[in-house]
């Protein structure tokens, strides 16, 4: 037969577990251990108080000690109930007992199962703009997953292959065994493992598409804060804010979230609907260690300090899954060439592309490539003087000859551009380019423009303000800046431009 404490500590983590206790134990079988449970259950369901004021737990609880002092003969179980309800007054106002949230969804989140939810991936710029950038439907069942994109194709992983079935092209895309970004944004068990690792607060309480969720502040060592919701139904994470990197900051949402339900093992099978093409492609080998893939690849890769969950060799690559985030390193070939449009930082004496959720860089003969959440503290683990573009840094303020902007104008150009017209308003170097020939040909440009583009330099670019280099022409610098949205979907204006 159990003890009183053991039998309060079950009863405790019932309630912490949202199960009924008295359903699945019974009632207590003395009166001073119901007295104890119920006790427990009123600390359970209290709600937050109004603070008085800032000194108010302090007084409180040095004038319910002087009391106790006073009349130190109390029942034993009077004074362990006094002593639940002071904490949990003392917990409500004060906060310190919040870490309780981390407790239950890290139960909560050991107890899944396998989960149906459809996701959405909304983006906002520094000027508080905000829009949908994606909306995926997730099946998850431990290491098995599905997840369809808005445009109908599916990504399957089985644990023994991963393809995707794309409907527009009636063909199915044998892929590599490695994290699909879409899935591991928002990895619950990824999330919760690093808000129990991390210092964390509790800052309010919030609706979460119909559902009541406790908003938690996350801050990593050296990085910035971000915020994570949880539901207060079922204790696990419904909603992800990232901090504001390179003027753009994503929140996830699980608008729909079904734990521990039916899902149709069909779901997994590999089973290429009739009348698709199957493309196949070197899917890659799950390895147990470094020098496995090293010997299939032929490479050796650079690693972080921290040893990654899966590790996959293909005949010219390794790919490191740590689950919120995937490094792909290949051996760098030719030189390094940036996407025209993405952020520029540094990293191991080179420049760094930030594109999105990617980082890109090149290190000791490798080419490096991280995805997801924790790209930036794992790129710092094998780059250490890493540095991401500053977007608080100025570059369009040096410009000799100011350019006027009529906002209105970039305003429908960007409206355009989100239609499908005009892409090259996106190309930081082919907005130069039009700039500098109309200088050139103010009638126009017909045919090859005057001043090709290979005389055109991408020179800085922090994600928000750019410097174009121009080797031939009246122009010597064109100064840039994306003045509705600051991310690979908003256009560049010309605000200005050094003669030559």
């Amino acid at each position: 037969m159990k003890d009183p404490e053991s039998k309060l500590s079950d009863y405790i983590d019932d309630l912490n577990a949202e199960r009924e206790p008295e359903k699945r134990r019974g009632t207590a079988d003395n009166p001073e251990l119901a007295k104890l449970l119920a006790t427990a259950r009123l600390v359970r369901t209290l709600k937050e108080p109004a603070l008085p004021d800032s000194g108010y737990p302090q007084r409180l609880a040095k004038a319910v000690a002087g009391r106790l002092r006073r009349r130190w003969v109390l029942p034993s179980v009077a004074t362990l109930a006094a002593g639940l309800l002071l904490c949990a007054v003392l917990i409500n106002w004060t906060g310190l007992f919040k870490p309780e949230v981390v407790y239950a969804m890290e139960k909560a989140v050991a107890q899944l199962s396998n989960y149906h939810g459809v996701l959405e991936m909304r983006s906002k710029n520094a000027a508080g703009e905000e829009w949908m950038s994606r909306r995926v439907e997730i099946w998850s069942d431990g290491d098995k997953y599905a997840v369809r994109q808005d445009d109908g194709s599916l990504t399957v992983n089985n644990g023994e292959r991963r393809w995707q079935v794309r409907p527009q092209s009636k063909e199915v895309a044998l892929l590599p065994l490695v994290p699909d970004p879409a899935r591991n944004s928002f990895d619950l068990r990824d999330e919760a493992k690093l808000a129990k690792q991390y210092p964390h607060t509790v800052v309010g309480t919030e609706m979460i598409a119909g559902r009541r969720a406790t908003k938690l502040e996350i801050s990593p060592p050296g990085g910035l804060a971000y915020y994570l919701w949880i539901d207060e139904e079922t204790n696990l994470p419904v909603q992800l804010q990232t901090a504001m990197q390179n003027a753009l900051q994503t929140t996830y949402t699980f608008v729909s979230f079904e734990p521990n339900t039916r899902i149709d093992p069909q779901t997994f099978a590999y089973q290429p609907p009739e009348g698709y093409q199957v493309l196949e492609k070197d899917p890659g080998q799950l390895v147990a260690t470094v020098e496995e893939a090293a010997a299939i690849s032929r490479l050796t890769p650079l690693l972080p300090q921290e040893a990654p969950a899966r590790i996959f060799a293909f005949q010219d690559h390794i790919a490191l899954d740590y689950g919120a985030a995937t490094i792909v390193e290949t051996a760098a070939r030719g030189s390094f060439e940036p996407v025209a449009n993405s952020a520029l930082g540094a990293a191991a004496g080179g420049p760094l592309e930030v594109w999105g959720e990617r980082l890109r860089w090149r290190q000791d003969g490798m080419e490096i490539q991280v995805e997801g959440p924790r790209r930036v503290e794992l790129a710092r683990q094998i780059a250490a003087d890493l540095a991401l573009p500053d977007t608080g840094a100025s570059l369009v303020n040096k410009a000799r000859v100011k350019v006027p902007v009529d906002l209105e104008i970039v305003k429908a150009d960007q409206r355009q551009v989100d239609r499908g017209s005009s892409p090259w308003q996106l190309d930081p170097l082919q907005v130069a380019l039009t700039f500098v020939n109309l200088k050139v040909t103010p009638e126009g440009i017909a045919g090859e423009p005057e001043i090709p583009m290979l005389s055109f330099k991408l020179a800085a670019n922090n994600g928000a303000e750019a410097v174009v280099e121009v080797a031939a022409g009246p122009v010597e610098k064109v100064y840039l800046q994306r003045l509705i949205r600051q991310d690979e979907t908003g256009i560049w204006s010309v605000v200005g431009y050094d003669p030559r």
